[in-house]
């Protein structure tokens, strides 16, 4: 499982990871982190709504959120969603959060 550091520990499935447990774990709210997948972001900014596809290594989840994008949201790029599995199979995320590249480079001298 990914760890992040916020106020706390806190742990996310990755895509492969949910994938082979979603049975167990529809019904809960769950963090997973993947790369959004190129091709599959849909937004329709009138209703601050996003649809995309979530990739891991082996496997795929359809990500449906509502409300505000982050600025630096993009197509390729490690996102990590929060919210419950419906029971279409696509996941509800109530949040969505980006990871700011910049932040994790080393800086060159």
């Amino acid at each position: 499982m990914y760890q992040a550091m916020q106020s706390s520990w806190s742990y996310y499935y990755s895509v492969d990871e949910f994938s082979a447990n979603s049975t167990a774990v529809r019904n809960a709210s769950v963090r997973i982190a993947g790369r959004v997948k190129q091709g599959t972001v849909a937004r329709d900014l009138q209703k601050m709504q996003l649809t995309f596809v979530l990739a891991g290594s082996k496997s795929s989840v359809p990500v449906s959120y509502k409300g505000t994008i982050p600025d630096n949201f993009a197509e390729d790029i490690e996102v990590v969603v929060e919210g419950r599995l419906d029971i279409a199979g696509v996941f509800q995320a109530d949040r969505l959060m980006t990871k700011c590249e910049s932040k994790y480079k080393a800086k060159v001298k």
